[in-house]
């Protein structure tokens, strides 16, 4: 959950959102590490510890996801920039962050050292995995929906952007509910031996694997229905954040976004206790509301946090600030993308108590922090690699 544009410089500084990103980044390392190394001899929820902390790592997409929206759209509506789509710098910025995320995307799913050794044995290369969809395309498909959707707020000029946020959020969810219905059907027929667990009912039917894989197909790990809804809401709350920005450091603000999470963790089971709802719906949406409730929740929390306190943790800010590089290291240090050599599985793949999978992850967390705070000269050093590959540039 992957958005590095920085910060325009308005007054207030809004620390929430720097706060949300990089509790977002340690979330998502910390769950992959720990993921990668725990047993599956400990994964019962019999273990409180282990509970928790499932319950934790499955706020994490939503908060990465949801705050990458908050951050572009709070960006793309600054003041000042009330003019034409493509005279907003923000738009051409959004476009190349999008190809950016789709290029990246795809290169971290190549697999050299599996290549290499289909070339030097003479066998098929198999490819099947580079077309997967995973994190940094849906939410790319996630910020180009977000930029259509400005493009026809700015040419409707009907009403606040954020409604058009709401409106479109509602289409995906709506979409979504019905992939997932068919998904279960399949689910369902292969339990009964009615289905070849080989030859499911793929969505688009016979489109090309890396077009099914956007909606269900045999990669599709973060399907865009089911992840870009929690961008453009994510856009939604930005677009109010940026709207209400002198009332953000006000109690109320955040207590607001505090009582509309709680409400959201509340409404979805209780419709369905009084039989409001049938279990078909709430199977359906109970996870979506309840995870949205639980970001939004939490972003009114940061809020009264950077209203009453004092920010001082800069290497905490800047974590959330370099998510894109802190992703990409870390799905090649970690499951070997682009060489095809990764700690999982050559040092560890499930097979490690709690202890030492905590150590891990909190190991990679120093890691990672360490790599951010000598973030400048390591770019530096980067940017010198590449002229020097590239000399012809």
């Amino acid at each position: 959950m992957v958005d590095q544009i920085n910060t325009i410089q308005d007054k207030p500084r809004l620390y929430f959102i720097d706060m949300a990103r990089s509790i977002a980044i340690l979330l998502m390392i910390e769950g992959h590490f720990t993921g990668s190394a725990l047993s599956w001899e400990y994964r019962k929820y019999e273990f409180f510890a282990y509970k928790f902390w499932h319950i934790l790592h499955g706020v994490t997409s939503p908060l990465f996801f949801t705050v990458t929206g908050i951050i572009f759209v709070y960006l793309l509506t600054a003041r000042g920039q009330d003019v034409g789509y493509f005279q907003n710098p923000r738009v051409k910025k959004g476009f190349k962050r999008v190809l950016t995320l789709l290029f990246w995307g795809y290169l971290i799913q190549l697999n050299l050292g599996s290549i290499i050794k289909s070339i030097y044995y003479s066998v098929p290369i198999y490819l099947d995995w580079f077309y997967a969809f995973h994190v940094l395309q849906s939410i790319a498909i996630g910020l180009f929906i977000l930029l259509v959707i400005y493009g026809l707020y700015k040419l409707i000029k009907i009403g606040p952007f954020y409604i058009y946020c709401l409106l479109t959020a509602i289409v995906i969810f709506i979409l979504y509910s019905m992939l997932k219905t068919h998904i279960e059907w399949d689910n369902k027929l292969i339990a009964n031996n009615l289905l070849d667990p080989n030859h499911r009912r793929y969505l688009p039917e016979n489109a090309p694997s890396f077009l099914q894989n956007m909606f269900y197909g045999k990669f599709s790990d973060f399907n865009f229905l089911q992840y870009s809804g929690y961008t453009i809401l994510g856009g939604m709350i930005g677009n109010l954040i940026r709207i209400y920005e002198k009332e953000t450091k006000k109690w109320w603000f955040g207590a607001s976004f505090i009582a509309v999470g709680i409400i959201f963790n509340f409404i979805v089971p209780m419709l369905y206790a009084e039989h409001l709802i049938s279990r078909e719906v709430f199977i359906s949406i109970s996870t979506y509301i309840l995870r949205l409730g639980q970001v939004i929740g939490l972003i009114g929390i940061l809020m009264l946090i950077d209203a009453n306190i004092k920010i001082r943790a800069t290497l905490f800010l800047k974590l959330g600030q370099n998510t894109l590089p802190i992703y990409i290291v870390h799905v090649i240090i970690l499951y070997g993308g682009i060489f095809g050599l990764g700690l999982k599985p050559l040092l560890f793949n499930e097979d490690l108590n709690p202890y030492f999978s905590m150590f891990i992850s909190l190991s990679a967390i120093i890691v990672f922090s360490v790599m951010v705070y000598f973030i400048e000269p390591l770019e530096t050093m980067y940017i010198r690699v590449i002229n020097k590959l590239f000399f012809w540039r």
